[in-house]
């Protein structure tokens, strides 16, 4: 087996800029390209381009940043962020972003029999409801990742905080199968 190397297609992470805000001012006064308060979630969701990575600001000052799969990007995103927050008046505390989770797939460059795979792994680790998802959900020991798992050997990875963390969870996967199938 060649090694095969995971990619990562979204970042989630949440930072604090440790005052409140009037969320709904915030997007009233914005002029980027996507700007709407929701007050079901008491949040406003911003970008600055119409595709670009997501940011959802809450009255407490926590926000989100996802979408992006790159992470200088994330980062730059985040401190165009702090400055635009700026800008509207914000006067913000040391704001710092941890990312959360990172996911990426891969590709085992084979089918997968799930249902050998299932037993395999373990009902303890591992599940398949064909009925309910098409996918295995495997839950390994020791990794915090948790990935899904398809008949055609693609696989979802998430929950990792680095893509490091990513690429160790599936390697392993790639090991058990290996052993398994």
């Amino acid at each position: 087996m060649g090694e095969s190397k995971v990619e990562v297609v979204n970042i989630a992470a949440v930072g604090e800029l440790g005052i409140e805000v009037d969320v709904e001012q915030v997007a009233h006064d914005s002029e980027l390209p996507v700007s709407n308060f929701d007050p079901e979630y008491n949040a406003t969701f911003l970008r600055f381009e119409e595709d670009g990575e997501l940011i959802i600001l809450y009255t407490s000052g926590k926000y989100i940043l996802r979408g992006g799969d790159d992470f200088d990007n994330m980062h730059r995103v985040n401190n165009q962020f702090l400055s635009y927050v700026s800008e509207l008046g914000l006067e913000v505390s040391d704001p710092d972003l941890e990312v959360k989770n990172v996911v990426a797939v891969g590709d085992l460059g084979r089918e997968v029999n799930l249902e050998a795979l299932m037993i395999g792994l373990g009902l303890e680790q591992a599940e398949y409801e064909p009925e309910q998802f098409p996918g295995l959900v495997y839950r390994p020991p020791d990794h915090r990742c948790v990935m899904l798992v398809f008949a055609s050997g693609k696989v979802v990875v998430t929950g990792g905080r680095t893509e490091s963390q990513d690429q160790e969870a599936f390697d392993h996967l790639r090991k058990e199968i290996a052993e398994i199938l």
